[in-house]
């Protein structure tokens, strides 16, 4: 506080005045910031066209640009939440308008029949709180497969199974094969049959 006191051309004591405590500071330089990050993400989310690459966009971007923005600056509320006494309310009401904001993208984002999913607010009161995670671990280099992880809860949310198996893999190949096999010709599994009776006889 004396530093940024001093920045201010002020003394310690008058800068209380008009922020009473270090969270309602904190508060007042980090809201600006994450509503800039999430009309940077809406802005991009809005160049997709299809509901799978912007529910994808999405989560991307809560879970793993915005954590990794301005050197992990998110990690700066949660350090200071995670500090605060008990029972010591929060400045504002930045969470709710943090998911109003995100409900609003997903609910772009999704089909009509998929909407319900989403109306209450509650995919991004989730989305949310997993981002606090995902801010924490990506400081410390604990970065995950984060493609995965956002192509997975775009599944959930559509309703759809991805079996996206890269071509040339082991598991592509077992299902060319079997595909092969039900694709078979009744000529050519009644000629193996008489083969197979003629062989024994």
């Amino acid at each position: 506080m004396a530093e940024i006191a001093r920045s201010a051309g002020m003394t310690v004591a008058n800068l209380y005045v008009y922020f009473p405590s270090k969270l309602v500071l904190l508060y007042e330089l980090y809201q600006p910031w994450l509503q800039r990050q999430m009309e940077q993400l809406s802005d991009t989310v809005r160049k997709f066209r299809s509901p799978r690459a912007r529910l994808r966009r999405i989560f991307l971007g809560i879970w793993s640009d915005i954590p990794g923005a301005d050197n992990c600056f998110a990690n700066t509320l949660i350090d200071a939440l995670a500090a605060t006494p008990e029972r010591v309310e929060k400045p504002g009401d930045l969470l709710i308008w943090a998911e109003e904001a995100l409900t609003e993208l997903i609910l772009e984002a999704l089909p009509p029949e998929r909407h319900h999913l989403s109306q209450d607010r509650v995919i991004a009161n989730i989305a949310w709180m997993a981002f606090d995670g995902f801010a924490v671990n990506r400081r410390i280099g604990d970065v995950r497969d984060m493609e995965a992880v956002a192509d997975r809860m775009v599944e959930l949310l559509l309703g759809q199974e991805a079996e996206r198996v890269p071509t040339g893999s082991r598991s592509a190949s077992t299902a060319k094969r079997h595909s092969h096999r039900r694709d078979a010709s009744p000529r050519r599994i009644k000629s193996t049959a008489k083969a197979s009776t003629a062989k024994r006889r």
